[in-house]
């Protein structure tokens, strides 16, 4: 039974040079998924109002672009070079289907590393999500309805004027 090590051989690599790309977003999957062996890459997305965004760095040892292989979607995100040059292992479809057959290990590291990646999005989601809900409560209390304590205070403020009006309503029915 072939191991992991046997389907290593298999792997291809590029080099790729400074600001390149491995991929960019909305690109149809080309069938492969990557490793990074050297070299320094940065994942951005593009958002119509703020352009390009950078949402991660990749280090050696990482790999990426296997949602596209697994699903066959196109690119969600681009992948560009930051280091002087990249050092890349291709891995195919084919090789990646013999793989998911034969090591269960490949498997589990690859299904760990997308939970990892979920868990990441889904903290940065809270984190977005706290910071507009704080947002809004800013813009409520000062452009919103009157605040509690401002109706506290207003209330307070129209009782002294009545208690005060009282006396002189009453000084002027004597006097008539």
């Amino acid at each position: 039974m072939p191991t992991i090590l046997d389907f290593v051989h298999s792997v291809f690599t590029r080099v790729y040079p400074k600001d390149s790309f491995i991929f960019k977003e909305g690109e149809e999957s080309d069938g492969n998924m990557y490793f990074l062996f050297q070299g320094h890459l940065k994942v951005s997305k593009n958002r119509p109002e703020a352009g390009d965004r950078s949402i991660k760095e990749i280090f050696p040892g990482e790999f990426f672009g296997e949602l596209a292989l697994i699903s066959g979607r196109s690119r969600a995100m681009s992948v560009q070079v930051l280091s002087p040059s990249a050092k890349v292992g291709v891995l195919n479809k084919g090789v990646f289907e013999k793989l998911e057959k034969t090591s269960p290990q490949f498997l589990l590291l690859l299904l760990k590393n997308t939970f990892e990646k979920l868990n990441r999005a889904e903290m940065k989601l809270e984190t977005l999500y706290t910071e507009i809900h704080k947002r809004e409560e800013g813009s409520r209390t000062t452009e919103g309805p009157i605040a509690e304590s401002e109706t506290e205070t207003l209330e307070a403020t129209n009782s002294e004027t009545t208690q005060e009006e009282a006396p002189t309503e009453t000084a002027v029915n004597k006097e008539s």
